[in-house]
């Protein structure tokens, strides 16, 4: 019951930023059409602001013995290669393709896989798991605008891919943290706070236009392909890690930080970014909430699974 509770708590505010979006537009406080317009803000707007916040914030001279990190990162690369290559077999049409493969590697690390690593474990894994989320977020975002921009635009040369990744809002947010994280001054609190805050704001209304411009009706039509990835995001990911890093004798902190960033849903900026760059934004949609929803039991379950075999 503790496991339920902790995992409930961890799902239960995307939920109901979700439903709070919905009733608004069922109630016709807020149209269909400006939430749409307004989540190409969000994607230039306020998610650079998270990149921007992930790299000012790392302390690179803690990476000494995170061993953790690198696997975390290595196992990330050699699953998005992976996708790429399965993911292809089974769905021909490009506009689903990038969303699918982010539905396999890209988790919700900020506003999921950290607060339930800390729930479970304390706040001594706060510290590990951002450094980890530091890391990873950047890498998930880099790769999802180049599989997105590949698939957007067929067969373009490397160079024009390239120059899109540069100009993409989240990338340049990244550029912008790493820059300020290098200068040999700290940012004044005045400017830091603001920041700090628009980055909080990006998640939250995102799952607002997400519900606001969600149709159940949908799922029907997607529900081979929302099985096929929720399966492997939710189960055949995480159980690969796991039998990994249980092999590598890995501490249990370091072990539950790795499995968090594997076995939590998709993430919410996965919506914003597809609907951005010409994907199946409504696919993207459904994978969020049908993800976020299935993992109140998966994570449930797997909590059980590492506490019966002594990894947790």
């Amino acid at each position: 019951m503790e496991s339920f509770i902790i995992a409930t708590n961890a799902v239960m505010p995307f939920m109901v930023y979700i439903a709070i979006g919905m009733l608004a537009r069922k109630a016709g406080w807020v149209r269909e059409e400006f939430l749409r317009e307004f989540n190409g803000i969000l994607f230039k707007v306020f998610f650079p602001f998270i990149m921007f916040n992930n790299l000012y914030d790392v302390d690179f001279s803690t990476l000494k013995n995170a061993n953790y990190v690198i696997f975390a990162t290595i196992g990330t690369i050699v699953l998005i290669t992976l996708a790429l290559i399965i993911v292809p077999f089974f769905e021909k049409d490009n506009r689903r393709k990038g969303v699918i493969v982010q539905a396999v590697y890209r988790s919700n690390s900020v506003l999921f896989a950290l607060p339930l690593a800390v729930n479970v474990l304390g706040e001594a894994a706060s510290v590990k798991a951002s450094i980890a989320i530091a890391f990873l977020v950047p890498l998930y975002n880099i790769a999802a605008v180049a599989i997105l921009e590949y698939y957007r635009g067929g067969k373009v040369s490397g160079g024009v891919i390239i120059k899109n990744i540069l100009k993409n809002p989240l990338i340049m947010g990244a550029v912008a943290g790493f820059i300020f994280n290098m200068l040999p001054i700290t940012m004044p609190a005045c400017f830091v706070s603001p920041l700090t805050q628009l980055a909080n704001l990006a998640t939250p209304m995102a799952l607002f236009v997400l519900g606001g411009t969600l149709h159940f009706s949908d799922l029907r039509k997607n529900l081979v392909t929302i099985v096929i990835g929720t399966v492997l995001k939710l189960i055949v990911v995480p159980a690969v890690m796991i039998t990994i890093m249980a092999a590598m004798n890995f501490d249990t902190t370091e072990f539950f930080i790795v499995f968090c960033l594997y076995a939590t849903p998709v993430a919410a900026a996965t919506f914003p970014m597809a609907h951005s760059m010409g994907a199946d934004a409504d696919l993207a949609g459904e994978y969020v909430v049908v993800t976020t929803l299935c993992s109140i039991f998966t994570i449930f379950t797997w909590i059980i699974v590492l506490r019966n075999f002594g990894l947790l």
